[in-house]
């Protein structure tokens, strides 16, 4: 039996999650006079904005740009959507300056000295449009090395125009009039749930799915850890299949490696500090040039399913490295992510070496021992890498020259990598007006969407993108659930 209503308020729009697009949304909608509540059900904002890397995009020629992301999302993104999302993120800068942040150019595109690091512009510039995509933005603080800088600039903006924030509030349903309409929701708060009436309209910006292992299994097909917020279980989906939304997206997502460590309930990511370390699977063999894959693919990289065995021989695989590479720098990034609020990861890799979260060995055949490998299998592949690295050609796959380090100062270094969300896309199909459809196409009256809840993002996910999305559809969807008819 569900619990009494016990409280009530007014608001003309309702934002359920506090994150970048949430913040953005609302502070639009206030701008334009509308009287705004957000519920967040973590106990501070945030999401994955400000556990992200930061940075945002920009483009240049429009038609140009709209057919480099039309290539990327490969027809399961409609043209106007894409158009909307270039012409509006060309406001991105100047509407961040008029919030008083200061934005600078990414100096690194990646972070950090993670490999590959990209040069300013498309992260794939050999496919169609990609001289309309320019370099990376970001906002300038005291951090200026990730999100968190972004966050604290909406944050006190949401701050600044009174907006009230409920924490620690879940939204668990929408309420809908006779026909349909969406006309508020019900949160719950310290076990007692407040109806919220929304004169106007509701914006759904309360994040993906990375965290609901559910969700996982029946959307992407197994199980991944996750690298972000941990409130992003799927609420939003909920909410809006129960108010009669499609979906679209559910199968992509933004994956990288991470590391799975005792203590933590998500992942810890995964960053090489240089070009001197394979990767193998769990037949011990290389499969990828490693100095060259797309961060955020490897979702669609390592999941493959072997048909015989009906196993992914990929998962986990595993970072193998030399003395040398150990001092370089730090294989992880800790720096950004959940993790981040908890650990730092060593200069030298040294304390997690002796955690035991990196194995070692004096030999290839030791190390794979340390790992679950078969020793000859791995033997062989560090021996036939080396012998890549005199010759100064990788024929197997392909790695250029200046990237042939090889493994050759003992003890090698290994550790287990799995497949780790930054965040899913799928969620509420939405339109150009930022508007949820519903199964038949037609806008949902009084419902919006915005951020990484039914992103534009389908498979080919470009780095930075998120962000420039939270930016450019929290605005249209702020605007325009401002401009909804006031209902009685």
């Amino acid at each position: 039996m569900s619990k009494a209503l016990v409280s009530s308020r007014e608001t003309d729009v309702a934002v359920v999650g506090y994150g970048g697009a949430g913040a953005v949304a609302a502070i639009t909608a206030a701008d334009l006079g509308a009287k705004v509540l957000i519920v967040e059900k973590a106990v501070a904002g945030g999401g994955n904005t400000r556990l992200s890397a930061g940075s945002v995009r920009t483009f240049g020629a429009v038609e140009r740009a709209v057919e480099h992301i039309a290539f990327l999302c490969g027809g399961a993104t409609g043209p106007d959507v894409i158009e909307t999302l270039v012409r509006e993120s060309h406001d991105n800068e100047p509407w961040l300056r008029s919030l008083g942040g200061e934005v600078v150019v990414d100096p690194l595109q990646a972070a950090p000295a993670s490999y590959p690091v990209y040069p300013t512009g498309a992260a794939s510039p050999e496919q169609p449009g990609a001289d309309g995509v320019g370099p990376r933005l970001r906002v300038k603080g005291e951090i200026t090395a990730n999100g968190r800088d972004l966050w604290e600039l909406l944050d006190r903006n949401v701050d600044e125009r009174c907006i009230p924030v409920l924490f620690e509030c879940p939204a668990v349903r929408l309420l809908r009039d006779g026909d349909g309409a969406v006309t508020g929701l019900t949160a719950r708060r310290g076990g007692e749930e407040i109806a919220i009436q929304a004169r106007k309209a509701v914006i759904l910006a309360c994040g993906g799915y990375e965290w609901d292992p559910d969700m996982q299994l029946q959307f992407l097909g197994q199980r991944f850890w996750s690298l972000g917020a941990s409130g992003h279980t799927g609420d939003g989906i909920r909410l809006a299949l129960d108010a009669g939304a499609a979906l679209w997206h559910m199968n992509a997502v933004a994956a990288g490696f991470g590391y799975r460590v005792d203590g933590f309930d998500g992942a810890v990511i995964h960053a090489m500090p240089g070009p001197g370390f394979i990767y193998v699977d769990r037949n011990a063999r290389r499969f990828v040039d490693e100095t060259a894959m797309d961060a955020h693919a490897v979702g669609s990289l390592v999941t493959e399913l072997d048909l015989e065995t009906m196993e992914r021989p990929r998962v986990p695989c595993f970072v193998v490295f030399d003395e040398a590479t150990r001092k370089v720098g730090p294989v992880a990034n800790t720096g950004r992510g959940a993790v981040a609020e908890h650990y730092r990861w060593s200069d030298d890799n040294a304390a997690e070496v002796k955690k035991g979260w990196i194995k070692t060995g004096a030999t290839p055949a030791a190390l794979a021992a340390a790992l679950g490998l078969d020793p000859a299998a791995l033997e062989r592949t560090v021996g036939e890498y080396n012998r890549a690295c005199a010759q100064g050609r990788d024929e197997a796959l392909g790695r250029t020259p200046d990237t042939l380090r090889p493994l050759e100062h003992p003890p090698l270094y290994g550790a287990a990598l799995w497949p780790s969300l930054f965040n899913t896309q799928g969620g509420p199909r939405r339109n150009a007006r930022a508007q949820v459809l519903n199964a038949w196409g037609h806008p949902i009256q009084g419902l919006y969407g915005a951020g990484e809840l039914g992103s534009m993002w389908s498979q080919n996910y470009p780095g930075a993108s998120n962000l420039t999305e939270v930016l450019a559809f929290g605005r249209i969807a702020g605007r325009n659930a401002a401009g909804e008819l006031r209902r009685a």
